[in-house]
């Protein structure tokens, strides 16, 4: 991990950022953040480890990872450019429950968690957007909790993809390995490799050596919402 130059997402005033509600002073206190460079594989943060502040990705992507009690890694989420990290242990004020890992090379922005509370406190309005993301977060986790228990891989697969393509926004390929697509959607490396097998041969995704291009989304949400 080294530092870098802050140029990040979490400083954007766009009306797509979570800070864009801050004011000319808030934002001000803000800056005081520091921007770190960690290479991919690298973690963020561990598991059990205590939370000294909210992370917020500028460039890359992130692997939020929580270990089974088979030792097996279950990916809980993958953060994008813009996305918070670590904030809900930071906020109940206990150790983190889940690891987050760099997926490939990126910039993160640590908020120190003094600055964080402080705008918490202060701005209802940036309170009220970081409930609506939890509530965001409980859901997803609900409906994924559902996935895992009635639909079959193979459509938990197709809607990962899916959301997937959304994350690697600014790329052609989604570049996520096997193994980490497995984690993602709770079943073994060999049935994640004989499914994306099958999506290519179904002509719904290009295959380029380790990354997927997803070449008919239509055929992948039809797959996905099947077993709905």
């Amino acid at each position: 991990m080294k530092l870098v130059q802050p140029s990040c997402a979490c400083k954007a005033k766009s009306n797509q950022s979570m800070f864009s509600c801050l004011t000319a002073e808030q934002l001000e206190k803000l800056q005081t953040h520091t921007c770190h460079f960690f290479k991919k594989g690298q973690p963020i943060f561990q598991e059990d480890s205590m939370p000294t502040g909210v992370y917020c990705i500028s460039e890359g992507l992130v692997k939020v990872t929580k270990l089974g009690s088979n030792g097996k890694e279950q990916i809980l989420r993958i953060a994008k450019p813009g996305d918070f990290v670590g904030y809900k242990s930071l906020i109940k004020g206990s150790r983190y429950r889940a690891s987050a890992i760099a997926i490939e090379d990126s910039s993160i922005c640590l908020i120190p968690k003094a600055i964080f509370m402080e705008l918490l406190h202060e701005n209802v309005e940036f309170y009220q957007q970081i409930v609506h993301l939890l509530c965001e977060v409980i859901d997803n986790a609900e409906t994924k909790i559902t996935d895992i228990a009635y639909k079959p891989v193979r459509g938990r697969i197709a809607e990962a993809l899916l959301v997937l393509d959304k994350a690697f926004v600014d790329k052609e390929h989604i570049t996520l390995t096997r193994e980490d697509l497995a984690g993602l959607v709770g079943t073994v490396k060999e049935t994640a490799i004989r499914i994306i097998s099958e999506f290519k041969h179904e002509k719904l995704i290009e295959i380029n050596k380790r990354s997927i291009k997803i070449i008919n989304p239509d055929g992948l949400v039809k797959i996905s919402h099947l077993y709905d």
